[in-house]
């Protein structure tokens, strides 16, 4: 060690004043980078200086998560503990999908049967009004006292397809059966049937322009006769109309139906409960909610 300094400092004494100062500092700090270089030192080595309430923010492990940490949070709420308009909320055509009927919400437009309409569709227009006529098969109002007679039964409907598979309507029907008295004479008098009603329809194939359908519904039924002791009846009864029928769509605007229903009805006041089952036929005309085409050379076109 002794021989390297008086080797450089003789070299020194060769060079002028002012070189010979600034190699002679460069050379006495190389020893000490060199001594440094080879030992690394980290942030973490003096953790004795590191105050305490700070020391887990030095941690190398403290960036780590468990396995089962979610990174983001999950936005999912138990409904106690969410507020009421947070909570899920099931609405009707929720229920009636775990009964296995159809929505558009799961099913789309229709489920490929009876000709799907392309381009078009049921809900183009989706209000309609219609009249319908045919038998009325009559049941006795008083069992083996008095009967109906089948007759001609028509009326007129209004409706609304609130979904591809499912609508609502309105119905009001009638006719003026003969009634016969079977005890003690069979003598024919002239009755009257008036029924209306709300229904439920649910077309099983959905926009196509074939459209079967199922319908349930419920109303009242107003039946005036008098029976064979020339008392007068004016009844008014809680009927619950079902049965299905078909839909035949002939253009945009105007639709073909074939029904079949049992008119059902709940006796009281003397009468008894009915099965009238009716065999209709009609035309529907359709109108409402064309939407617009919006074309920009062509704003007024409207597509069916």
């Amino acid at each position: 060690m002794i021989a390297s300094h008086q080797f450089e400092i003789g070299w020194l004494r060769r060079l002028p004043g002012c070189w010979c100062a600034l190699l002679a500092i460069v050379i006495s700090l190389v020893p000490i980078t060199v001594s440094r270089a080879q030992q690394p030192q980290s942030v973490f080595d003096d953790a004795e200086e590191i105050d305490s309430a700070d020391a887990e923010f030095y941690d190398p492990e403290a960036a780590q998560f468990d396995s089962w940490d979610p990174i983001v949070e999950d936005d999912s709420c138990d409904s106690m503990y969410c507020a009421p308009h947070e909570r899920p909320r099931l609405t009707p055509f929720d229920w009636v999908r775990h009964l296995g009927f159809r929505h558009s919400s799961t099913h789309g437009r229709h489920v490929g049967r009876g000709l799907p309409l392309e381009g078009s569709s049921w809900l183009n227009r989706p209000y309609h009004i219609d009249w319908f006529s045919g038998p009325l098969l009559g049941d006795d109002l008083v069992d083996n006292t008095v009967a109906q007679d089948n007759e001609l039964f028509g009326g007129l409907r209004v409706g609304w397809d609130i979904d591809y598979f499912w609508g609502l309507e309105a119905r009001f029907g009638w006719a003026n059966p003969n009634v016969q008295f079977i005890e003690p004479q069979p003598v024919a008098d002239n009755g009257s049937y008036f029924i209306s009603d709300v229904d439920l329809l649910y077309y099983p194939w959905g926009d196509s322009k074939v459209r079967p359908y199922m319908l349930l519904g419920a109303g009242m039924a107003r039946i005036d006769f008098v029976n064979a002791a020339d008392m007068s009846f004016n009844t008014t009864l809680f009927t619950m109309p079902f049965g299905g029928g078909i839909q035949l769509r002939q253009s945009p605007s105007i639709a073909w139906r074939f029904e079949v229903l049992d008119n059902l009805s709940f006796g009281s006041d003397g009468v008894d409960t009915m099965h009238n089952v009716s065999f209709t036929a009609g035309m529907e005309f359709r109108f409402g909610a064309r939407p617009s085409s919006y074309w920009p050379w062509r704003s007024s076109r409207r597509y069916w």
